[in-house]
């Protein structure tokens, strides 16, 4: 098929009749029926005691018609029925009104109660996909900076990166030069700077039985 011949036919599609208006205009046609077949019933039915006879649903579109022309000729609109049968227009259309009042309120109910449920089911999506991604807007909630799982993912605690120490080492331990592994040498284990200078005093002074220097008179 050609891009033009497609461009008709999507332009044929949309010059349609909406389905959802063509849904709801036969919705309302068929309650009008019913409420006129309703109120025609129940009339004669509070009036006289019983409900009028041939006064039958198949029946309703036709008198709905005469109504329309006629508001107040209640009998002419049922013609097989018996006058005495019927009530008057006051009590047909009084009821009529009542029904159609008391449907537009179970629409309106009905309407804000599927409302509000739609929309207390979207704040509990929205509150349980909060909690899945954490206030941080990361899955699993916050990064945790304990170091609790530092050893299991190979990442370095805070201080020892901070303080230029190798992860283990504590900020007491001591740490080898940097050429140390590579000449062969051991390294020196917790080293004390007190103990250190002593040994280099000791070094330096003379031993008992050793001239010291001479001082050229």
């Amino acid at each position: 098929m050609r891009p033009d011949e497609r461009r008709r036919e999507g332009e044929r599609d949309e010059g349609g009749i909406p389905d959802g208006l063509l849904v709801g205009v036969l919705a309302f046609l068929l309650g009008m029926t019913l409420l006129v077949w309703s109120a025609t019933g129940l009339a004669g039915l509070f009036d006289h005691g019983s409900w009028p006879s041939k006064v039958t649903f198949a029946r309703t579109p036709l008198a709905m018609r005469h109504l329309i022309q006629q508001p107040h000729d209640v009998p002419g609109a049922w013609p097989d029925t018996p006058e005495g049968q019927l009530s008057g227009y006051g009590l047909f259309w009084g009821l009529f009104i009542g029904q159609l009042m008391v449907l537009l309120v179970l629409t309106v109910f009905v309407m804000g109660t599927v409302a509000r449920w739609r929309a207390g089911r979207a704040g509990r999506a929205a509150r349980r996909k909060a909690a899945a991604f954490g206030p941080e807007g990361r899955l699993g909630g916050a990064v945790d900076t304990s170091g609790s799982g530092a050893s299991g993912s190979g990442a370095v605690p805070r201080d020892a990166a901070g303080s230029g120490l190798p992860p283990g080492a504590s900020a007491g331990s001591a740490v080898p030069p940097a050429g140390a592994a590579d000449s062969g040498l051991p390294p020196a284990a917790h080293t004390d700077p007190a103990a250190s200078s002593a040994a280099v005093a000791s070094s330096v002074a003379p031993h008992p039985g050793t001239p010291g220097p001479t001082t050229p008179l």
